[in-house]
């Protein structure tokens, strides 16, 4: 996302929310972008300590989801005194972390309550970005001590080795109070909330975004009983292509069964087959399998490129021809053309295929007679 619109999407948020430009923010882009939004607010059970059960859900000009905020105020001990943490956190319509406001005047402090710099600001923001940080394992009590009144004291503790990487320095408990709240119970009610609303169109708009963790989600959350549209089919479609092999096998695997009922859609996906990685390809049978009966062309074209698979490939696109008792003249002959095979293997799948299925070729008939002569 370029400069302007990110600087565009700030001010949009603010202006909103009643809030001055001015105001201290740090935002990450968004899954897709907003020209006008709007907010309305949602009564949540958020499962944890933060006195607050108002989540504010942020749409865009055509009325789609489009992320999501919070305001969390809550205590932060420092050498046993407590200073409130007040701050507005936002999400975007995936759950992930898009980025923290604070109130004009408001600020965040460390040890001695000396205020974060803009570079620890920075620091803290890039931090909460990252759903893989180690303060997933551990608890506050294990990082910060108990002081006399039971307070945590989030600052004057050695930081353990663990985690120095994943906080900001003299900042420990509003570093982890703050993780755990963007990667914790909110998190997942704002990705039940999508999954809940999640329509073609925005669906699309996820798909298309830049942000691969945006794109994979999607793909894993599209409900089985989405309303089916071309824009959907055909977006679905391009990422099982895409380069990138972990959208592609995902793009492939969230794709319908009933998508598969005819030629035409079999072949969108089967067209990617010959310029695919092993993986893309075993995962393109593996869907195949899932069709109501596998097109002849494509029965075909696989039985015809057997002779130059190697073994592996071979088993599974014999797999996939037992699942849909696929079988004909012309493949039969390629099929028993492998009983010749250098490779045993291979001779060996191809006999176990031909001799399960009722051979019509009188040829092909005295081949597999002759290979299973040879093994006794």
């Amino acid at each position: 996302m370029n400069r302007t619109f990110y600087l565009l999407f700030v001010v949009v948020l603010l202006s909103l929310s009643g809030k001055n430009p001015e105001t201290l923010t740090y935002f990450h882009s968004p899954t897709f972008p907003a020209q006008n939004t709007t907010i309305s607010h949602e009564v949540v059970n958020f499962n944890d300590t933060i006195p607050n059960d108002t989540l504010f859900v942020i749409k865009n000009e055509d009325g789609l989801l489009h992320s999501y905020s919070r305001k969390i105020l809550t205590g932060v001990c420092i050498d046993g005194e407590c200073r409130l943490l007040n701050i507005t956190l936002y999400w975007t319509v995936t759950g992930r972390y898009l980025g923290f406001q604070l109130p004009q005047g408001e600020f965040l402090s460390k040890t001695e309550h000396d205020p974060f710099t803009q570079q620890d600001y920075e620091h803290l923001h890039a931090l909460l970005a990252d759903p893989y940080s180690n303060l997933a394992n551990y608890r506050i009590e294990e990082l910060v001590p108990m002081v006399e009144n039971d307070e945590v004291d989030g600052v004057s503790a050695a930081t353990i080795a663990g985690v120095k990487n994943y906080i900001v320095e003299n900042a420990v408990y509003t570093t982890y109070t703050l993780w755990h709240i963007v990667h914790g119970s909110t998190q997942k009610k704002i990705q039940a909330y999508t999954q809940k609303h999640l329509q073609p169109e925005l669906a699309i708009q996820i798909l298309n975004s830049s942000n691969q963790q945006d794109v994979i989600w999607a793909l894993e959350n599209l409900p089985p009983d989405i309303k089916v549209t071309q824009a959907l089919q055909d977006k679905l479609f391009a990422l099982a292509a895409s380069n990138e092999l972990l959208v592609s096998n995902k793009a492939i695997e969230g794709i319908p069964s009933n998508w598969l009922d005819n030629e035409k859609d079999q072949l969108k996906l089967f067209s990617h087959f010959e310029n695919s990685s092993y993986f893309t390809q075993v995962k393109i049978l593996n869907k195949l399998g899932e069709a109501p009966k596998l097109a002849t062309s494509i029965q075909l074209t696989l039985a015809e490129n057997l002779p130059e698979l190697n073994g592996s490939m071979v088993k599974h696109v014999l797999d996939l021809f037992t699942i849909h008792q696929a079988s004909n003249r012309e493949s039969e002959k390629i099929i028993a053309s492998l009983l010749n095979h250098e490779n045993q293997f291979i001779a060996r799948k191809a006999f176990q295929f031909l001799n399960q299925q009722p051979v019509s070729n009188k040829k092909v008939a005295r081949q597999l007679e002759k290979y299973e002569q040879k093994q006794n």
